[in-house]
């Protein structure tokens, strides 16, 4: 297996975990965004700054999960949507400590290499 994140600091494998773990939260807010800011008779500066600014984050984690296979996909959402710790996935879906953590890794990799860190 590969290992990833050996050029990432602490913060920035840190940032990227918030990253993932928020899209389905980013998701909502834009939705609830956009829908607000057509129904506006004005145009908000702030509304459309915040509204990029989440497409662009939520595009860069649905091109990482597009590149996930299967088996690789079911641990992701347990691990970034289902907040599942490891011990957990052992017990229900029989994955190891470090499968887990490989695809955990792995997906941090791949989203800092779609903000450009690496």
């Amino acid at each position: 297996m590969a290992t990833y994140n050996n050029k990432l600091t602490k913060e920035s494998k840190n940032f990227y975990e918030r990253e993932l773990r928020q899209y389905w939260k980013n998701k909502k807010k834009l939705h609830n965004l956009l829908k607000k800011h057509q129904n506006s008779p004005k145009n908000d500066f702030v509304a459309s700054r915040t509204i990029i600014y989440l497409q662009e984050r939520i595009e860069y984690i649905e091109t990482v999960i597009s590149q996930l296979n299967t088996f690789e996909l079911e641990v992701f959402f347990m691990i970034f949507k289902d907040n599942c710790t490891w011990l957990y996935c052992k017990t229900k879906k029989n994955i190891d400590k470090s499968t887990y953590y490989n695809i955990f890794n792995k997906s941090i990799y791949m989203l800092a290499k779609e903000f450009g860190e690496i």
